[in-house]
């Protein structure tokens, strides 16, 4: 599948050090939730804030059906840390692992989160 990222990048300064390679792990996240979700992203964004202090990054992959997933890093915080994950504006919870990249592990995350809403939804009527 294709999708275009749309990056947005303010600073105030020099960019400060960064706890994960965020260019790296959105092309991944977007990749792998195209991949496992089976749908072509509708939008892609990845917006980044750097300061001299810290560099902020939020993620957010538009898809169709499925919802907005979103990852954000704060990089004040180590990447176990800072990086916070959002399904439709709510929190998912993930677990670092050793195996596989940041972006495959939080799409992973997105991806049990989809379909625990959706078995969810079928219970409920």
């Amino acid at each position: 599948m294709k999708f275009q990222i749309h990056t947005a990048i303010g600073h105030d300064a020099a960019p400060a050090p960064t706890p994960l390679d965020t260019h790296k792990a959105a092309r991944e996240f977007t990749a792998a939730l195209a991949h496992l979700l089976q749908v072509e992203p509708a939008r892609v964004i990845h917006d980044e804030y750097r300061t001299a202090e810290y560099v902020w990054t939020n993620v957010t992959v538009s898809l169709p059906v499925i919802g907005e997933a979103v990852f954000s890093v704060d990089s004040r915080k180590s990447a176990r840390q800072g990086v916070r994950l959002y399904l439709d504006n709510k929190a998912v919870p993930f677990t670092w692992t050793d195996s596989g990249s940041a972006g495959q592990t939080l799409a992973g995350a997105i991806v049990a989160a989809v379909r625990e809403r959706d078995a969810r939804a079928a219970r409920q009527g």
